[in-house]
Parts: C-alpha cells; sequence; structure tokens
C-alpha cells in the first residue's frame, strides 16, 4: 500500500497508513476483512498460524517469483503446457 505524493491530502493519507499498521488499525481490518497482518499479535492469521513454521517473503524476491516458479517446476518434473 502506498500513498501518491501529489495528490492534496498526502499528510492525511500518510496518517491513514500508520493507522492501518497500527494494533488498533490491524485490529479494524481483521474484524471486517479477516486480513490483518500475521505478526499481528491476536490476530485470526496470527492465531492461526501460531507454533508453525512460516515462509516469510521480503520484497527483493517478489519480482524473482516467476524465475523461482519455474525452478521448481523444473525440479519437481512437472509436465509443460503445449502453446
Amino acid at each position: 500500500m502506498g500513498t501518491n505524493v501529489i495528490i492534496p491530502g498526502q499528510y492525511a493519507a500518510l496518517l491513514f497508513l500508520e493507522f492501518l499498521a497500527s494494533p488498533e488499525g490491524q485490529e479494524v481490518i481483521d474484524k471486517y476483512t479477516l486480513e490483518a497482518s500475521v505478526f499481528t499479535p491476536g490476530s485470526l492469521h496470527e492465531q492461526v498460524s501460531r507454533g508453525k513454521e512460516l515462509s516469510v517473503v521480503d520484497w527483493n524476491h517478489v519480482t524473482k517469483f516467476a524465475k523461482y516458479v519455474h525452478k521448481i517446476t523444473a525440479a519437481y518434473g512437472f509436465p509443460k503446457a503445449d502453446k
């Protein structure tokens, strides 16, 4: 999530993003959409994943997903669809 620097209410937008990242904001998100962060104590995702190993991908790897999927597919020998 981000904000555009040329909008008239850019500071209000930043305050809203700060609220969304706060425990109170995460509680609101979890209450209405069930999409609060797994890192927010007490959120549905945190409760479901508590005590389990998680694989967390940072932004440095997001752009490499296609390459990873290709390597995984090759390693497992999955069949390829004809184009």
